[in-house]
Parts: structure tokens; sequence; C-alpha cells
């Protein structure tokens, strides 16, 4: 409760009160003893003065020691003191207290000899008669029978008081005071935290209000009311918490742009400090290199990523501040081919204060690039071969005198070599087509059943030729699917007179359309020599043949199973190609029915 300002404040207030309670204490005590001292001197000594007055009267009229002695008596019962009347020659004439016969001389006295020389003594001293302290006040007497022959008083009337009363009434009073003192002390505690808590009420009130805003609260309920300045930096504090709002809410928006579009960007992007130690990685690098960016994050460039070429790199641009560009390969965790920019990052002074680095793949373009040249190669040495046999026959018909059955035979080879060409063209285009077209396939219901029985008979000639019996087993009904008939009877055809030019001469290849787990599934298998493990992974690859030579010899242009995979994947169809050797090959694809 007290802790703080507040504590410090009411520390101060009680010291304060403290050396003002001592003072005014002490100087109270003095000034009130010494008044009440004075008022009591001259309280006797006016009692005195009566008393003697009283005294000289019956001086004058020569009253008998007796009557004075019970004078003194009744007097000082009245006053409550203790009356003795002294003659000049310091015997005891009276006392209110004592038989005055029995007491010693008082000539002696100190305030008796005051009394004669000065009209008025006082003294403190210890009392053998009444054996206590006590305090005594004289004065002359100025006229009767005791007075000398120069006219001159010489007896004298005392008051005596217990000086324990005295001590006790000045007790009392110093208890008094220091009482009222006390109260009037926790009084001025009681308003010392009323006032330190209506002083600091407002500043913890804006403490608090600053604690929440460092705690993320940018609208923290601050109400000072009044017009000084606690209230001013009240106001102030609400409006600088509203400005970190909006400003927190911009930094936090662009924040989460530039964490969106780094999470999101397929380069990789690791961001070091000036030192090589790591500050941010994206998930595309962490990918790439096979990273956990809770672990890497703060840790060394060189110790996440050990790669020669990069390390020295970045050290270059940290030091010189020039950006480099380069390109790598990677061998772990994959092998891929990077090309690799890193930037530095300035300070607001101009140094370099990190480096960014951006890691873009180009496997993919590389592998395009390699396939596209393997591509024109291929296409440049099949075209090339029917072209050359076109060209050297037509030649020689144009130069040679030829019988007509030579002339015959040399135009068939032409025609069968202008065949293979077409053909070939022929492929070239549709897969071209379906490349270009693969992610707007049209939609639109095919009968399976159907198109299977088309690609059969578009097949027979081949079949014949090979000797081949195919064996369709259909279900009675249509199975429909969504897709593009003509790219799917294409497919159907590709994959039987596969099985035909490839499978075994006389042999048989069969057809299959069921319903599995609401698809419909198509199986094309033949019985024939079947496909080498080792080729398996590039049948789908454009111009790959397993047998080349029986290949050629059987009109294939090595381009039908990749239209095939083309097909496959634009219409998202779960396909596969098993084949053992000496048993036979099986392709099968299924589609959603509609």
């Amino acid at each position: 409760m007290f802790t703080g300002i507040r504590r410090r404040l009411i520390i101060y207030y009680l010291v304060v009160i403290a050396v003002i309670v001592l003072l005014m204490g002490a100087f109270f005590i003095w000034f009130l003893s010494n008044y009440y001292m004075q008022t009591l001197r001259e309280n006797l000594y006016n009692q005195a003065q009566l008393s003697a007055a009283l005294v000289e009267e019956m001086l004058a009229r020569d009253a008998a020691p007796a009557e004075l002695d019970q004078l003194c008596k009744n007097l000082g019962d009245e006053l409550g003191l203790r009356l003795t009347l002294v003659a000049p020659d310091g015997i005891v004439l009276a006392d209110s207290a004592e038989d005055p016969a029995l007491m010693e001389n008082h000539s002696s006295r100190p305030e008796i000899i005051e009394a004669v020389e000065k009209e008025k003594g006082v003294a403190t001293r210890y009392s053998i008669t009444l054996d206590e302290e006590m305090y005594y006040l004289a004065v002359p007497i100025s006229s009767g029978p005791e007075t000398n022959s120069e006219g001159e008083t010489g007896a004298v009337i005392r008051l005596a008081l217990p000086l324990a009363g005295i001590k006790e009434a000045q007790s009392n009073l110093v208890l008094f005071i220091i009482g009222a003192l006390l109260i009037s002390s926790l009084v001025a505690l009681i308003a010392a935290v009323f006032l330190s808590q209506r002083m600091t009420g407002p500043i913890e009130k804006i403490s608090n209000a600053a604690r929440s805003i460092a705690g993320g609260n940018f609208t923290p309920s601050i109400e000072v009311k009044g017009r000084d300045e606690l209230a001013q930096l009240a106001s102030s504090i609400r409006e600088m918490g509203s400005s970190l709002a909006r400003k927190m809410n911009q930094v936090v928006w662009e924040e989460n742009k530039l964490e969106t579009v780094v999470s999101s960007m397929s380069s990789g992007i690791i961001l070091t400090d000036k030192d090589q130690n790591i500050e941010l990685i994206n998930p595309a690098a962490e990918k790439l290199f096979d990273l956990e960016s809770e672990k890497t994050v703060g840790s060394s460039f060189q110790k996440a990523i050990r790669y020669y070429l990069l390390n020295e790199n970045l050290k270059a641009v940290c030091r010189e501040g020039e950006a480099k560009t380069f390109e790598i390969s990677l061998y772990y965790p994959r092998a891929a081919a990077l090309d690799v920019y890193i930037l530095p990052v300035f300070g607001a002074e101009g140094d370099v204060i990190g480096a960014l680095l951006i890691f873009h793949e180009t496997t993919e373009l590389r592998s395009l690039e390699k396939m596209r040249s393997d591509f024109v190669a291929n296409v440049s040495h099949e075209l090339r071969t029917p072209v050359t046999t076109v060209r050297g026959y037509t030649e020689t018909i144009l130069h040679e005198n030829l019988t007509r059955e030579e002339l015959a035979d040399f135009l068939k080879i032409i025609d069968k070599e202008t065949g293979r060409l077409s053909a070939l063209l022929d492929d070239l285009l549709d897969l071209a087509q379906i490349e270009n077209e693969k992610g707007l396939v049209k939609e639109e219901s095919v009968d399976l059943k159907a198109a299977i029985d088309e690609a059969v008979l578009n097949v027979d000639d081949l079949r014949v030729q090979q000797e081949v019996t195919i064996a369709a087993k259909l279900p009675a009904e249509e199975m429909n699917v969504a897709g593009n008939a003509e790219w799917l009877r294409q497919a159907l055809i590709n994959v039987l007179e596969n099985s035909i030019r490839h499978g075994r001469k006389g042999g048989k290849v069969e057809v299959s359309l069921v319903e599995k787990s609401g698809a419909a599934e198509v199986t094309v298998a033949d019985d024939g020599p079947g496909i080498p493990d080792a080729d398996l992974p590039y049948v789908f690859e454009r111009f790959y043949r397993v047998d080349k030579s029986r290949s050629r010899k059987l009109g294939s242009t090595g381009l039908g199973l990749s239209i095939v995979k083309h097909i496959m994947e634009a219409h998202e169809a779960a396909y596969s190609l098993q084949s053992i050797e000496d048993k036979g090959t099986t392709f099968s694809f299924s589609l959603p029915l509609i």
C-alpha cells in the first residue's frame, strides 16, 4: 500500500511533523512552565501583600502574639499555604503550621535576607521543619511596633508552598502538552497520508497506464481530474498510447505483409547480421537446405550451411558492401541448381549491418533446357531418318533409269517413310496441344465403354498385322466420367498400340473396365516380353524406346506413352504401369464416375 513515492512522501511528512512537534513541545513546555512559575510568584506575592496588610493592621493595634499566631493559622488554612511571621531579629512570631516558640531563628534564611534588602525574597530549599522541598516568598511589613528607629521595617511575612505540588502541576502541564502534541501529530499523520494519496494517486494511475502501454495495452483507462501538470501528463499519456496503437497496428500490418510475402516466396531467403549470424529464414530456404528456423535463427551461417563458396561470398559482401551474384549446385539434401544473390543491408549511417541472401532454384529450368535440347536432338534425329530415306529414293528415281517394278518398290518405300513422318508430326502436334491446354481440360461426359470400343476398332489393322487377340471385358451399362473425350480416346489408342507393338506376336491383349470405390478403372494388359526394371522409370519420356530397332520397324514414334502421361495428368487421373520381364506389362488408370 505504502510503496514508492507515497512511502517517501509519508516519511518526509513524518520527519517534518516530528521536528515541528519536538520544537513546539520544547517551546510550549518552557514557555508554559515559566508562565506558570511567574503566575505562581505573582499570586503568592499578592497573597503575601494581603496577608502583610492584615498582620500590619494587627501590629498597629499591638495585638498579642497569640492573636498573630492564630491569624497566621487562619490565613494558612484559607489560602492552603504556610504563613510565617518573622521579627527583625529573626525570631519567629507566628506560623500557620508549627509552634513558633519551637522554631529556630530565621534571620539567616535567604528569602528573609532578600526581602529585607529588596522588598521581596524568593527561595527554593529543603525545609527541616516540614521535611520536604519548599518554595518560599517573603515580603517586609512597613509599619507597626516592629519598625526600627530609622522608619524601616524589620518584620517579614513569608508564604511557603510545597515544591512537590508545584512539580506535580508542572508535570501535569507537560503531560497535557505532550498529549495535545501527540493528538496533533496523529491528526497531521492522517492528513499526510490523505494528502500523499491525493498527490500520488494520479502518479500511480499514470504509472499503471505506462506499464499497460509497455505490456501492449495501448488504450489504458486513465482519468486524472483537474488542470494541473499531472492531469496534463495523463492526457499526454493517453494521446501517446493512441498514437502508439496506430503505429503498432501499422507496423504489425506491414510486418504481416512482409512475413506473408517472405513466407510465400518460392525463392529461399536468409537474412544475417554483420557477423553472419542468421536472423531470418523463410520456409523455402528451410526446405532447400533441410533446416529448422527454431534451431537455425541466432546461429552462425557457416555452422548452419557448410558451403565454402557461399560463406566466402557472404563474408566479402559484409566486408566490402557490394552485391554478389553467382550460381551453385547443391548435392544435399537433394541435387539442385541455385542462382544466388547476396545483397548488403546498410544501416542509418551507411555502414553494413547485415546481408540478404536470395536463393532461386533453377533445377527445373535447367532440366527443361536439357529436355528441350534433347527434344530438339531427338526430333532432328527422328525426322532425319525418313527425310533422308525419301530424299535418297527420290534422287534415285530422278537420276536412274528404273524399271516399272523398281519404281513401284521405291515409291512404296517413299510412301512408308512419309507415313512415318506424318505420324511423327501428328504426335508432336498432339503433344504440343495437350501440354498447352493441360490446365484447360474440356469437361464433358465421356462414356469409357464406348471410348474403349472405338479405340479397339481403331487399332484393328495393327492388331491383324501383329496377329494379336484383344479380349475386352466391359460392363453391360455405360460408365461415364468427366473429361475430354478426344484426349481419353487418344490415350486408350496409344496404350493399345503400345501393348500390340511391344507385346508378343500372336499374343493376347486384355482390356477391362470395372467400377471401384466410385471410380471407373481401365486396365490394359499384354503377355509380351515385359520391360526391364532399369527402363521402367523412363518409359513415359519422349522418344524413349526399350528396343529401338524393333520400335522403328513397327512404326513407333516414341511419343505414345508421353502423350498418355500428359493426358492423365491433365485429367488428374491416377495411373500406373507395371511390368514383369517375360510375363507382360499392365497399364491402368482410374477416373471418378459422374
